[in-house]
């Protein structure tokens, strides 16, 4: 394989494992598909992919991120706890909004995407190893060219995982039924209570 090709490939299989690997930004998205159909989870994945496609370009152009400090990490993690929770209790509450993107409830599906990431700690140290070693490897082999390749491999790869998680929410599990039950809302409920331990965890492991 062309050494120039290798650092893109390895960045689509490092995005494809990404999204693979189910978190809270996963959670966040799926909450929204479930909640407002495919125009209110993609809005929210372009806000979480935008944002991390941003730091992603800036690691490729040369900015170099560093594992975030003790007191830091503390924050992030009580920041973002308290979001995941509001997340939770936001959607308990939400009805089904028709439009998809009706944004009178609290923050837009974009900032909540965007927000998911930017207070996430595992994806802040994600940039700061994994992200971080393969852009330099890249500009290695080939220069920035090379890395900003790669980072849209990266990219390209989270966005495909993401995209089928908001399309399974959005065209399918929002639309079940069984015996009259809607499912959706169900899921919807299950998915809260799941961000709420996660949001909750986040904030005890800042304090213990």
């Amino acid at each position: 394989m062309n050494d120039g090709l290798s650092p893109v490939v390895a960045g689509l299989g490092l995005g494809l494992a990404l999204a693979g690997a189910p978190g809270p930004v996963q959670a966040v998205l799926l909450t929204e598909a479930l909640r407002g159909g495919l125009p209110r989870g993609f809005t929210a994945m372009a806000g979480a992919n935008l944002t991390f496609g941003c730091l992603l370009v800036a690691l490729a152009l040369g900015v170099s991120l560093v594992l975030p400090s003790e007191p830091v990490l503390r924050i992030l993690k009580i920041v973002g706890g308290i979001f995941l929770i509001y997340i939770a209790v936001d959607g308990i509450r939400a009805r089904d909004e028709i439009s998809g993107t009706d944004s009178r409830h609290g923050l837009p599906p974009a900032a909540r995407g965007a927000l998911a990431v930017l207070l996430n700690p595992p994806a802040w140290l994600f940039l700061a190893t994994a992200a971080s070693s393969l852009m330099a490897s890249a500009t290695a082999v080939g220069g920035t060219r090379t890395a900003l390749l790669a980072a849209l491999a990266l990219l390209a790869g989270l966005a495909t995982g993401d995209g089928t998680l908001v399309l399974a929410g959005g065209l399918g599990l929002r639309r079940i039924r069984a015996g009259g039950i809607d499912v959706s809302r169900q899921l919807r409920r299950a998915l809260a209570v799941l961000l709420a331990m996660l949001g909750a965890g986040l904030v005890l492991t800042a304090f213990f």
